[in-house]
């Protein structure tokens, strides 16, 4: 695993940052792409992007923290240090979504169009951005003796978990399945049946694909709450809420077509 891309000086650039930065990067410019053809430009775009990613990684950073508090008892100052990893989806899914939803209605975007646009963005800059968690050796997964599993460099919290143990790369079964919803977005995007189904749909996939890798990614026993992980909590609320709106917006579409 690569942690630092390159340095200049002392200054560090790391591989995770780069990364999480270019999967927010592909999926503005996918949003764009949708968004375009309805007259609005990029800079529109990219105007919504940079609020909605910066409540993200605070709402993803505040979530890590409140799982890992222990870590920075002693050092609360590595609580800003979000370049060393420690970020968690559905806290960013928490924080971005009303930011977007407010700045949308502000702006008098249509929201549940623009809505569809922005879920294949989601689901490729998760794709781009778990690559980022694999080569800084976090949010790994148990250990095991497949053809995929993998050991991680010395200094990473993987190997300070398992040392030269293989491993699930669950960074990369979470990147693969959401690369597999994003070209299922995609498809679906050319024949939804009504504004809100395609974002509504990855709302339902993305959490399934955390649900299912949660099944081999390494926790501590203290996030179990029963048969499942905190995370896979969040992901049947999310999956269920879903599909209730789902079901509502399909109702209000075929009563105005009536």
């Amino acid at each position: 695993m690569h942690p630092v891309l390159f340095r200049i000086g002392s200054l560090e650039i790391r591989t995770w940052g780069v990364l999480v930065l270019l999967g927010f990067l592909a999926g503005m410019e996918v949003t764009y792409q949708y968004a375009k053809k309805y007259g609005y430009k990029r800079e529109q775009i990219y105007d919504i992007g940079f609020y909605v990613v910066l409540a993200s990684i605070i709402g993803a950073r505040v979530f890590y923290i409140l799982y890992n508090f222990h870590e920075f008892k002693n050092n609360l100052w590595e609580m800003f240090a979000i370049w060393h990893g420690g970020l968690v989806f559905f806290g960013g899914v928490v924080f971005g979504i009303p930011v977007a939803a407010y700045y949308i209605i502000k702006h008098r975007f249509p929201l549940w169009k623009f809505a569809d646009w922005t879920a294949p963005g989601f689901a490729i800059g998760m794709f781009i951005g778990r690559w980022g968690c694999f080569f800084n050796g976090c949010c790994f997964g148990h250990a095991c003796h497949g053809p995929f599993c993998t050991v991680f460099r010395p200094g990473s919290e993987a190997y300070a978990v398992f040392g030269n143990i293989p491993i699930h790369p669950t960074q990369l079964y979470e990147s693969f399945g959401n690369l597999i919803v994003f070209f299922i977005l995609l498809w679906i995007a050319k024949r939804k049946p009504f504004d809100g189904f395609v974002f509504l749909l990855y709302m339902i996939l993305g959490p399934l694909v955390r649900f299912i890798v949660d099944y081999y990614r390494y926790y501590e026993t203290y996030k179990y709450y029963g048969p499942f992980d905190v995370n896979q909590w969040i992901s049947i609320g999310l999956m269920l809420a879903s599909l209730v709106l789902m079901l509502i917006l399909y109702r209000k579409n075929r009563t105005r077509n009536a």
